[in-house]
């Protein structure tokens, strides 16, 4: 061996992974360097040299025996260090002196660890069958206004229009402002549509308007955005938010926006023509749309920029006519209404060819069954595109849906098997339960949750509703990046590979532990916490659900 080059040699016991699975103590590793010197040094250095692997074999042979009895202490050595049952704000109060307090003192917390939580004093009750189960922060009586707005009673008296508008320019110069500005300021042979027609003129008893009130002069309107079924505009609140366990079953403050997100699109008519100019123009527009139609499990709005579609709408809309119809000699480039709300068609779900829960449903809708609903889109698509472009457009989009799907049944495979071989950490049972009281595995005919479950099932859950449906969002809207690298079938293939990761990591220490015979017992971190603590399951009981309350017959109401 060269001058000066040197080796390591090291002793301990990796090897022995049983020991290191379950947290046993290692012996410390035994490191020992030799030098490799030229032939003319005297042979006192060689002599050296064997004496120190002598030492290391007899390194090992003690580490060996130190691991026989390593995993035998292990009860031992975990009773000697009892669990904290102090909650996190004693455990961080005692280190850092800092006091605990509610969180709605108005003080300052480090990182919050000792604030204790305080739910809101002036929350209002939930409402349908599920009423008694959940409550609404006050925010909810402007997007929900038919159920629970109410004046403030500041003002009595009643006033015409003319006398509302000389209040509020100097209150609320800014909506005087943009009604100014909107077509109900242009006097008609019935008048103008002043503060009076959509908020009444009793102040004491004011409305905040909802779609039942832009019906009374939009009939044609209202009919369209009432005549969707589940899965649209027309039931995203009272079924989507109301009825559904992942917004009933976590608090109130965590949800409000999923709540008022969705009562805008089901509630009010100016969630997309907003007050009080309700500019057409606006409503028109994809970001717009895009308000609610972005992010996560529904990409809709970053799939239409990344389009053609969408390049050509940024570089271009500046210099387009919002005012007119949505035609094809009007835009150069679609939109989300020129397509899903053709010739002012309401009912935004009218052109799809079937609710598949925002793509998590697979389903083939090139489909013989299909033919009139596909014609429909081939001629939408006829005003820039021959029929022949558009089908093949069309034909990509339904092959796409089915191998991302094929690769999400591998992955459920794999995870379905642990939970039958009872190897899924932890397993339903060691859970909170979920929002009907019952510990029903999450993937197979349960609550469909994304918390309060084992770490593969959050990651399957992943892997269809945020990425199994982008993939059909993306070859629906042309977005041929979104559909690969961007959102769809590469981050598939990611998230594939962690499940098999983690399954065959569970796999494993099952087999060590039952060669070792240990009975794995779940942390009980899994079933309580000061967060898991306020889960609905924990608090339901029996009579909490109203049944007679499910006004939509025929659909399934999530009762029990």
């Amino acid at each position: 061996m060269s001058k000066g080059i040197k080796f390591t040699i090291s002793v301990g016991i990796f090897a022995l992974l049983g020991c290191c699975q379950f947290g046993c103590e290692q012996p410390a590793v035994k490191k020992t360097e030799v030098s490799a010197v030229p032939q003319q040094q005297t042979e006192e250095k060689t002599v050296v040299a064997k004496q120190e692997e002598v030492r290391a074999e007899t390194s090992t042979t003690e580490a060996l025996k130190e691991t026989k009895s390593c995993c035998a202490v292990k009860k031992e050595e975990t009773a000697s260090h009892p669990k904290d049952e102090r909650a996190i704000q004693q455990i961080i109060s005692a280190l850092t002196g800092e006091k605990i307090g509610p969180d709605n003192s108005g003080d300052l917390y480090s990182g919050g660890l000792t604030a204790t939580y305080t739910s809101p004093e002036n929350a209002l009750p939930g409402e349908g069958k599920f009423g008694k189960l959940f409550k609404f922060l006050p925010i909810i009586k402007w997007y929900d206004p038919d159920h629970y707005y109410t004046p403030s009673m500041v003002v009595s008296g009643e006033f015409k229009h003319e006398e509302c508008l000389m209040c509020h320019t100097v209150q609320t110069p800014g909506i005087v402002a943009q009604w100014k500005k909107s077509k109900h300021a242009v006097a008609t042979d019935k008048g103008v549509v002043g503060c009076d027609k959509c908020h009444g003129n009793n102040h004491q008893q004011l409305y905040m308007p909802s779609w039942k009130h832009c019906g009374e002069c939009h009939p044609e309107q209202k009919n369209g955005h009432r005549g969707g079924k589940i899965g649209s505009h027309t039931y995203a609140f009272h079924v989507s938010v109301v009825e559904t366990p992942w917004q009933i079953a976590k608090p109130e403050a965590e949800v409000t926006a999923c709540a008022t997100c969705h009562a805008i699109a089901e509630n009010r008519c100016d969630g997309c023509h907003t007050r009080h100019d309700f500019s057409l123009a606006e409503a028109r527009k994809p970001n717009n749309c895009g308000i609610c139609h972005t992010g996560l499990d529904h990409y809709e709005y970053e799939m239409y920029r990344e389009s053609y579609h969408g390049m050509i709408y940024e570089s271009e809309q500046h210099t387009w006519d919002w005012t007119k119809p949505m035609k094809p000699a009007n835009y150069k480039t679609p939109t989300c209404a020129f397509c899903h709300m053709k010739d002012g068609e309401h009912n935004a779900q009218k052109a799809s060819t079937i609710n598949s829960h925002m793509g998590t449903a697979m389903v083939d809708r090139g489909a013989p069954k299909f033919k009139e609903s596909r014609q429909n889109w081939i001629n939408t698509c006829k005003g820039c595109h021959s029929p022949r472009f558009a089908a093949d457009q069309l034909e990509a989009m339904d092959e796409a849906v089915k191998v991302s799907f094929v690769k999400w049944r591998e992955a459920m495979k794999i995870v379905v098997d642990l939970y039958n071989d009872g190897m899924l950490d932890p397993m339903p049972n060691d859970l909170a339960p979920d929002y009907a009281g019952h510990y029903t595995f999450s993937l197979l005919g349960g609550e469909g949750r994304m918390y309060n479950v084992s770490d593969i099932e959050r990651t399957s859950f992943e892997m269809l509703v945020y990425i199994t449906n982008a993939v059909y969002k993306a070859m629906a809207h042309g977005a041929m990046y979104g559909a690969t690298y961007g959102k769809g079938a590469f981050l598939q293939d990611r998230w594939l590979v962690q499940i098999k990761g983690e399954a065959s990591k569970l796999r494993r220490i099952k087999a060590l532990e039952d060669k070792v015979g240990i009975k794995h017992t779940a942390y009980d971190f899994w079933k309580h916490g000061e967060y898991t603590d306020m889960l609905l399951g924990w608090k339901r009981k029996p009579g909490d659900v109203d049944k007679a309350a499910c006004k939509h017959e025929g659909e399934n109401c999530l009762v029990e």
